[in-house]
């Protein structure tokens, strides 16, 4: 069921009988207002003159926002709104109190429509007057989820709570997405902004114990612990999920993981996916001849919905918002049930995800006799795809081809096969025939191992639609996936799935390895020694070190080009183009990199 902010149901109509009207501009509407999370952006300190600035800053932050994460995933689940109000004058307040005032911000109070100003003692901290916004609201648009208020001034400054502020700064749509995770998920500060800020978030926590703490599903993911909030007594109090590397921390990151969960699951909600329903499911539906029984679904991008259909609590269809009944599908009466549930891996908290199963239910009746026959889930399969074949019309038992018994089998078809069940009663047959489609042949592979800097290429064969994931939240739906700029970070193991025609998945993985360009040892002549230094044909290589050493030579992109394994000495033939390359040599625990020229 649709939910908005209610707490100020009653201010909000009084406030509607004197708020002024204003024209609302329709920036995405992709469904009725009752049925999405409706976003409404308001700006302060633009002038009558500066409001098409206003409408080109509101439509660019809602196109930011549904291109960040996880909000891309679910952009057909938000409505967009602009409101503009004409301020007095240009700009926002600025006392110039605070400790922290940007000496080069003239001071000064400006007259503007929600008295936009920054702090008096935290100078970033921008405010407005929430009851003018409440106001605007009531009389304009009052079903309203989210409040983005954006403030004329390019000096850095926002704030969060029950409506979202922040300015123009350069950093302005990360500044907004930060302060809506406040504004909409409730998510703290990862930051430490002192003791009148610890509370239970679902990104901050007294719990220390990983098998208590409250993202423990979460702590197998790169980057994810728990982490003091800082080394004095009431800082190290508190917990959060990641060190550095969340948007409620710092400007430049992403959403870690937790905060994405959180965000999806406010999301998730807020809005009901499932929409029209036919037929209505208040009364006994009478199946006199074929019927049709569906609903309308909002669907993330990329789709994570899962649907099941049951006929008297046997199964009957697999991932479509539609079934067709027949009147001899039905003995009499029953129960057509279809249940849809968002398994999308952007959340993976048990409890919350039981609340997201949606059960539909219909009851039906048919006067037509039952008639023997075999009903199967889908006529076709992905290769190591399983069934479930479920027979109708008898009065006991049915015999099946593969030798078992019963009214439900589950099958596994390794090939095209047909499927035969016998009516022992009345000695009838049906047969149900499951299609076996091909997988996509895929392989997965890199060009490194890599050094720091270098580009990264990810490869996989195959034909169709291709889905990369991989360290430091990587995505990428391209055949050829590329990282610009490899950084330590991008270790590990990347998985890509190709779809093919038919709709069949598989998937190949590939590690990428990313190593730090080493500096030289202090004084290189005791530890190895690499000459000729440009060289040409041949290097010859000495170390102090005793045992095996590897000498490796890389490219600069970090491509393997030569590696052998020596004592002591040992001469290597190049036989390579010119230009610049990284040799690495390593002897036990120890390592040295360094440049080397081939002309």
């Amino acid at each position: 069921m649709k939910k908005t902010f209610t707490a100020l149901f009653f201010i909000l109509c009084a406030a509607r009988a004197f708020a002024q009207e204003f024209p609302v501009d329709t920036l995405y509407k992709t469904g009725p207002l009752d049925s999405r999370i409706n976003v409404v952006i308001l700006g302060d300190g633009f002038t009558e003159a500066e409001m098409p600035k206003f409408r080109t800053e509101a439509k660019k932050f809602a196109d930011f926002l549904l291109e960040y994460q996880p909000y891309n995933r679910y952009k057909s689940y938000f409505n967009f709104f602009a409101i503009p109000t004409p301020s007095e004058e240009s700009g926002v307040s600025n006392p110039g109190t605070a400790p922290d005032a940007y000496p080069d911000q003239p001071v000064g109070t400006k007259k503007t429509y929600y008295s936009g100003t920054f702090g008096s003692t935290i100078h970033r901290l921008v405010t407005i007057n929430f009851t003018a916004a409440y106001n605007v609201l009531a009389a304009n648009l009052p079903t309203y989820d989210l409040i983005v208020v954006l403030i004329n001034t390019t000096y850095y400054g926002g704030s969060g709570g029950s409506i979202a502020v922040h300015t123009l700064n350069e950093s302005a749509n990360t500044i907004g997405a930060h302060e809506i995770g406040h504004t909409f998920t409730s998510l703290n500060d990862e930051y430490w902004a002192g003791p009148q800020y610890g509370w239970e978030a679902a990104n901050m926590t007294e719990v220390s114990n990983p098998a208590e703490v409250k993202w423990k599903n979460w702590l197998d993911s790169e980057g994810i612990g728990v982490y003091k909030h800082g080394s004095d007594s009431e800082a190290a109090r508190w917990h959060k999920p990641a060190n550095g590397k969340c948007l409620m921390e710092y400007l430049n990151q992403e959403f870690c993981v937790v905060c994405r969960e959180a965000t999806t699951e406010r999301i998730l909600s807020i809005v009901d996916p499932v929409g029209k329903i036919e037929p209505d499911t208040s009364s006994a539906f009478l199946v006199k001849e074929a019927a049709s029984f569906k609903f309308d679904l909002l669907r993330p991008e990329p789709n994570s919905m899962q649907i099941e259909w049951q006929l008297d609590g046997q199964p009957l269809a697999n991932g479509v918002d539609e079934v067709i009944l027949k009147p001899e599908d039905i003995a009499g009466s029953g129960k057509l049930t279809a249940t849809v549930f968002d398994s999308t891996h952007l959340s993976r908290a048990e409890t919350m995800q039981m609340g997201r199963i949606r059960t539909l239910e219909w009851r039906v009746q048919s006067n037509s006799p039952a008639v023997f026959k075999i009903i199967s889930v889908t006529d076709s399969l992905c290769a190591g795809g399983s069934t479930t074949l479920t027979a109708s019309g008898c009065s006991g038992p049915v015999s099946w081809s593969t030798g078992v018994n019963g009214n439900a089998i589950i099958v596994t078809p390794g090939a095209t096969t047909t499927y035969t069940g016998t009516c022992p009663a009345s000695e009838k047959t049906a047969t149900a025939t499951i299609t076996v489609l091909p997988l996509p042949e895929v392989v997965a592979s890199n060009t490194g191992p890599y050094f720091e800097g270098a580009a990264i290429e990810l490869n996989a064969s195959g034909e169709g639609k291709f889905f990369w994931v991989g360290p430091d939240n990587f995505t990428s739906t391209d055949q050829k996936a590329n990282i610009r700029i490899a950084k330590i970070a991008h270790s590990g193991t990347y998985t890509v799935k190709v779809t093919n025609q038919f709709g069949c998945s598989d998937t190949a993985s590939t590690v990428v390895i990313v190593e730090p360009i080493l500096g030289t040892n202090s004084d290189p002549a005791q530890w190895v020694r690499v000459s000729p230094n440009p060289a040409s044909d041949f290097i010859n290589v000495t170390t102090s070190l005793s045992g095996e050493s590897e000498l490796t030579i890389y490219n600069i992109a970090g491509k393997k080009i030569r590696t052998k394994v020596f004592t002591k000495e040992t001469e290597m033939k190049l036989n390579v183009t010119a230009g610049m390359y990284v040799y690495r040599l390593s002897n036990g625990g120890k390592e040295i990199s360094g440049k080397l020229l081939i002309k």
